[in-house]
């Protein structure tokens, strides 16, 4: 009935069809829109499934990176990780690593080896995109999206001291 309908409005064929009933047209358009959902839904899925990947090979080189500026700090007789501070390693380290490894993200060291020099555990994170390596269980991935923002007004909302 709908495919006689379009057919001959789009060949302009003069014959009337016979009148298409409501409820085809709203099913038709469920049908489209059920469609449409899934195809954003899944170009949304394989976005976060390609930035994912990206997260998971700069934390392999942020890794590396690590690797190397520790055998350098070791070889020159230079701390390599520092817990005072807030990403873990001592001052300057963070940048050095980052422009080795050309990350976009910041690089938080967590855990070493009792000497200070061994990577055990590092956190890399690219906006939204969190990728911790640890020694011990390998690669992670995580998306760290927030969910839900409101902010305080002055005076209103503010916690009680």
């Amino acid at each position: 009935m709908l495919r006689e309908s379009i057919g001959a409005a789009i060949r302009g064929t003069g014959r009337k069809a016979a009148r298409t009933p409501l409820s085809v047209w709203i099913a038709a358009l469920l049908l489209v829109l059920a469609v449409a959902a899934s195809l954003v839904s899944g170009v949304q899925e394989l976005r976060l499934q390609a930035q994912s990947r990206e997260a998971l090979a700069q934390v392999k080189s942020a890794r590396m990176a690590a690797r190397i500026v520790s055998a350098q700090c070791f070889s020159a007789g230079q701390p390599f990780a520092d817990f005072t501070a807030a990403d873990g390693l001592s001052q300057g380290l963070q940048e050095e690593i980052r422009k080795l490894a050309s990350l976009p993200g910041t690089v938080q060291l967590t855990r070493t080896d009792a000497a200070g020099y061994s990577v055990q555990r590092l956190v890399y994170q690219d906006g939204a995109v969190c990728a911790v390596y640890d020694a011990t269980d390998g690669f992670s991935v995580y998306y760290t999206a927030q969910r839900l923002y409101y902010p305080l007004q002055e005076g209103a909302d503010a916690a009680v001291d």
